[in-house]
C-alpha cells in the first residue's frame, strides 16, 4: 500500500487537531469553572448529607422496595429507545427501495403497540393511583 505524502500530512494533521482538542477543551472548562465559581460553599450538615433523585433528605434503609410501577416505566423507555435504534437502521434501507420492509416495520410497530396497550391496561401510566 503506497501512501502519498499529502495523504500522509492529513491524517497527521486531522489526528493532531483531535488530540488538541481532547486536551484544550477540559482544560478550558476546568479553567472556567475555577474563574466563574461563587466561592467556597460553607461546610453545613445539609452539604455533607445524600441527595437522590431530588429528595434532599434521604429516609428509610437500602432494604426497601421500590414499586414495580418505576420498573415497568424503565422498562417501557428502554423499549422506545430500541425502537428508535431499530428505525433508523430501516430508514436506511427503505430509501434504498426497499418496499418489502414496510410490512417488517408494521409488524414490529404493531408488537410494540402491543406492549405499550398492555402497559396502559395495567395502570402503569396512571401517576394518580396509588402504588402497588
Amino acid at each position: 500500500m503506497n501512501l502519498t505524502n499529502i495523504e500522509v500530512f492529513d491524517t497527521t494533521f486531522a489526528m493532531t487537531v483531535l488530540i488538541l482538542l481532547a486536551i484544550v477543551v477540559p482544560l478550558a472548562l476546568l479553567a472556567a469553572n475555577w474563574v466563574l465559581h461563587p466561592g467556597k460553599i460553607k461546610k453545613t450538615e445539609i452539604k455533607g448529607s445524600a441527595y437522590e433523585c431530588g429528595h434532599s433528605h434521604v429516609s428509610g434503609t437500602a432494604g426497601e422496595h421500590y414499586p414495580v410501577k418505576y420498573y415497568m416505566v424503565a422498562m417501557l423507555f428502554l423499549v422506545f429507545d430500541l425502537e428508535v435504534a431499530f428505525l433508523y437502521p430501516w430508514v436506511v434501507q427503505f430509501l434504498k427501495g426497499g418496499w418489502n420492509l414496510l410490512f417488517v416495520l408494521l409488524g414490529f410497530l404493531l408488537i410494540l403497540e402491543a406492549g405499550y396497550l398492555y402497559l396502559y391496561r395495567k395502570g402503569v401510566l396512571n401517576w394518580a393511583r396509588v402504588s402497588d
